[in-house]
């Protein structure tokens, strides 16, 4: 039974790239995977250099910088509660239980669960089905979810979803006047303000691009070498690596492996070849350095732990290697730096 993953992924985190895809990639690494040894009697290299790959920004959409201005005021907003029938952008407390395939898979009925309605926490069905109750309403609701619902639990099924109506509110948002966000955040004027929300989401946006390119070309470099075997000490270490990226998640999320596993539907066969796959990415980067003869001189080495720490938030790189040990960071600024030269060698073809 899982009791408490959903209010902790208020970012649709059962999406695996929106939780492991960097944790993951750099799990084996950053845990002390990957060494100086000779993988040549396992790989040939074959081309990593002038790969081509696309760099491709999403622009920044009306709803999304709506959506993101909403969440920046909502500290700021008062909730009065209010009498009559549930509706779109209300904010609605409820004694919640669904169960899919025999098996109950959310279970708010003591704690209870707050979501405002239009936000989909469980995909836009529940909430639809929810408007026109008022508070009170016990409901025995039978709720066909689409393929497409995010919720792994739901997509494609029909859940019985037992709905106690405990509190609605009207959310009250703070008028937008120059005077509250220079107050507030620091900035002249409204506009001024939405532009730099708009740039931050565009910010985020070509990181993303940028970290998907990057990928691309660390997975052309794979897919387009010769791969015959590999080191059982590596796979070994690799195995480690992500096993305890997933326990971290599960200890985040205070539940059990098992339950990570299901939530990113990693079976075992999946989680054989995620190992095997790290493997083989560990190994192609390690002939790719060894051929280019790509090191880390102690200077650049130092400057990158600071960036780093300061990146990640670390109040010193005491506390950054408090975390990880300098043999694991080296390895990790090593494989960056193998990254870096792929994306120069590359054909980058630019999109948006």
């Amino acid at each position: 039974m899982r009791t408490n993953l959903k209010k902790n992924q208020k970012q649709k985190s059962n999406k695996k790239y929106l939780l492991l895809s960097a944790a993951l990639a750099a799990a084996a690494l950053l845990g002390g995977c990957g060494d100086s040894t000779d993988y040549s009697k396992y790989v040939t290299l074959g081309k990593y250099k002038g790969l081509e790959v696309t760099y491709d920004v999403e622009a920044v959409s009306e709803k999304e910088l709506q959506e993101q201005i909403t969440e920046s005021i909502a500290e700021f907003a008062e909730y009065k509660e209010a009498d009559g029938k549930i509706k779109e952008g209300q904010l609605v407390e409820l004694a919640l239980q669904i169960e899919a395939d025999g098996e109950v898979v959310y279970d708010y009925l003591e704690d209870g669960y707050e979501m405002v309605i239009g936000e989909a926490d469980f995909g836009h069905e529940l909430d639809e089905a929810l408007i026109g109750h008022e508070k009170g309403d016990v409901s025995d609701l039978t709720i066909a979810f689409d393929e497409s619902n995010e919720d792994i639990y739901l997509a494609g099924k029909e859940a019985e979803c037992h709905v106690e109506i405990r509190k609605i509110s009207d959310i009250v948002y703070p008028s937008l006047t120059d005077k509250f966000v220079k107050e507030n955040f620091g900035v002249a004027s409204v506009e001024e303000w939405k532009a730099d929300v708009k740039q931050e989401l565009q910010d985020m946006h070509e990181t993303d691009a940028t970290q998907a390119m990057r990928e691309e070309l660390v997975a052309q470099a794979v897919a387009n070498a010769t791969i015959d075997g590999y080191s059982r000490e590596l796979y070994k270490q690799c195995k480690a690596g992500i096993e305890a990226d997933y326990q971290s998640y599960a200890d985040m999320f205070g539940c059990s492996v098992e339950e990570i596993y299901e939530m990113f539907e990693a079976d075992e066969e999946s989680r054989k070849q995620e190992y095997l796959d790290e493997t083989n990415r560990v190994m192609v980067m390690s002939m790719i350095r060894e051929q280019e003869q790509i090191t880390l001189d102690e200077e650049v080495y130092e400057q990158k732990l600071e960036n780093y720490a300061l990146e990640n938030e670390y109040e010193s790189v005491e506390e950054l290697l408090a975390s990880y040990d300098e043999d694991s960071m080296k390895q990790y600024f090593l494989n960056e730096a193998v990254i870096d030269f792929l994306e120069k060698e590359a054909m980058i073809v630019k999109k948006n």
